[in-house]
């Protein structure tokens, strides 16, 4: 049997490997301490193969949901509980508090969403319900019977303004739920349409870069295409020309924003409409303002080679980039990186120990900043890395995060028994497997208790944990 230690179907955790890579590197040989932690099982649902490819986790990791096979059609079910059934399901989703379910539901010819247990108007088509941020809204596209239209429906509630199209069926709300975006298509040309306010017309919109809100809710920004050239639109107000766009960013204040930007063959990254140095490329998804603003850090390539820039520093090149991330108190900047075949992390561009791999995505710091972990391999083992030191080794490892006063804490597996350490310390009791939210972090309710899902005999389990003081 091959473990996964976290995977509802849709979320395969990269950075876990259930193959050994046989090259290089020795684990240290460090003691292991089996711990009676405090804990406690709540049953949530049965579990089968069948039942995981549908199977979604809510974003607080404490519910699951799948679509179950009937005599009558397909029924959802949440935490067990199942609903009755319809012809055909799709897209089951929670809100991100947990306390709320939807789905698309299809009987006869006609669709409708149904949100807890209540059947919306019925469609041609519908679209995935989308929640809003804080759980209160809910939004989703469809098409009216007998039309070939798209309309924005928010449930409960009315229908917006009959459009051709939505922009890749994508509904954008504000972090605070206020404000609700999308673009769309109607006699040919494209609006961004925000709380019904439509900003345009333009040829097209900026798939790269999305509509992106700043963390305060207040700006939203996309890339607009009138004629051959792009423009970053803040609110409304068009920013300079290029041949291309990409990564949007704002800072943590929402006053900063940065963008990549094409011109000719060069690429450079522009913050608030001030223009960086050209580069052959920008990499997708690695461009963040510091915690405090004051400076944007991005990966970019020169000849075959890729850097981390800050500011205007650049760090040392190497063959690519998979990860950064910035400390919370503002000091520091980690980035894991690939070199001659070998992986390691480069901290205030300072090399740290090669391993051969470290887990892109698995870069995580303490909440004060003062401790930086990750998962590393080297040879068959697979283990945590905390500060430089290696924790124990285990055929797999994963989820690493800090509880809010500093410990280390991840899933691990040895055999087929999946279970969670803190920093150096096993807990006793065991699972097939274990599963978080889609942020593939343990979530902590307190600097004491942390939860997550845990799989055994055919069961799913809510299990919350607590800690020794």
């Amino acid at each position: 049997m091959v473990l996964r230690i976290a995977r509802s179907h849709r979320w395969l955790i990269a950075l876990i490997w259930a193959a050994a890579i046989v090259a290089g590197g020795r684990a240290e040989a460090l003691a292991q301490t089996v711990v009676a932690r405090k804990f406690r099982e709540t049953p949530l649902a049965p579990m089968s193969d069948e039942l995981r490819a549908s199977s979604i986790v809510s974003a607080d990791a404490r519910h699951i949901a799948y679509i179950r096979r009937t005599d009558s059609g397909e029924a959802a079910v949440f935490d067990g509980r199942e609903e009755p059934a319809y012809d055909q399901l799709a897209a089951l989703a929670f809100s991100p508090d947990g306390k709320h379910r939807a789905y698309a539901a299809r009987r006869g010819s006609s669709w409708r969403v149904v949100v807890n247990g209540r059947e919306q108007p019925e469609f041609d088509r519908v679209g995935p319900p989308v929640f809003a941020p804080g759980s209160k809204r809910l939004a989703y596209v469809a098409r009216p019977k007998g039309t070939e239209s798209r309309v924005v429906v928010e449930a409960p509630g009315g229908n917006g303004k009959p459009y051709e199209e939505i922009f890749e069926g994508a509904l954008t709300f504000s972090p605070d739920g206020a404000r609700l975006a999308y673009g769309a298509l109607r006699d040919g040309r494209w609006y961004v349409v925000d709380q019904g306010r439509e900003f345009g017309p333009y040829d097209y919109l900026g798939s790269a870069t999305g509509l992106v809100f700043s963390p305060d809710g207040k700006r939203l920004a996309w890339a607009a295409l009138t004629g051959k050239q792009w423009r970053l639109v803040v609110e409304g107000e068009a920013g300079p020309a290029y041949d291309n766009l990409a990564e949007v960013v704002f800072s943590g204040d929402g006053r900063r924003i940065a963008y990549a930007a094409q011109r000719g063959d060069q690429w450079m990254a522009v913050v608030d409409n001030a223009e960086g140095p050209p580069h052959r490329a920008i990499a997708e998804g690695m461009m963040a303002f510091s915690p405090g603003g004051g400076w944007l850090a991005y990966v970019a390539q020169t000849d075959e080679q890729w850097q981390i820039i800050v500011g205007r520093q650049r760090w040392k090149s190497f063959d690519s980039v998979r990860q950064i991330l910035f400390s919370p108190d503002n000091k520091r900047l980690a980035g894991v990186v690939v070199s001659g075949g070998a992986e390691l992390v480069v901290v205030n561009n300072r090399e740290g120990r090669i391993f051969d791999r470290v887990g892109g995505g698995t870069l995580a710091f303490s909440p004060d900043g003062s401790r930086l972990g990750y998962i590393a391999k080297a040879g068959r083992n697979t283990f945590a890395v905390v500060e430089g030191a290696r924790l124990p080794r285990y055929d797999m490892a994963g989820y690493l995060t800090f509880s809010p006063n500093g410990r280390a804490v991840y899933a691990a597996t040895r055999g087929e028994k999946a279970f969670t350490v803190v920093e150096d310390q096993e807990a006793a009791h065991h699972y097939q497997e274990i599963w978080t939210s889609p942020n593939a972090k343990l979530n902590f309710d307190d600097p004491q208790r942390f939860h997550y899902l845990g799989l055994k005999q055919g069961q799913i389990f809510l299990v919350e944990e607590e800690l020794s003081r």
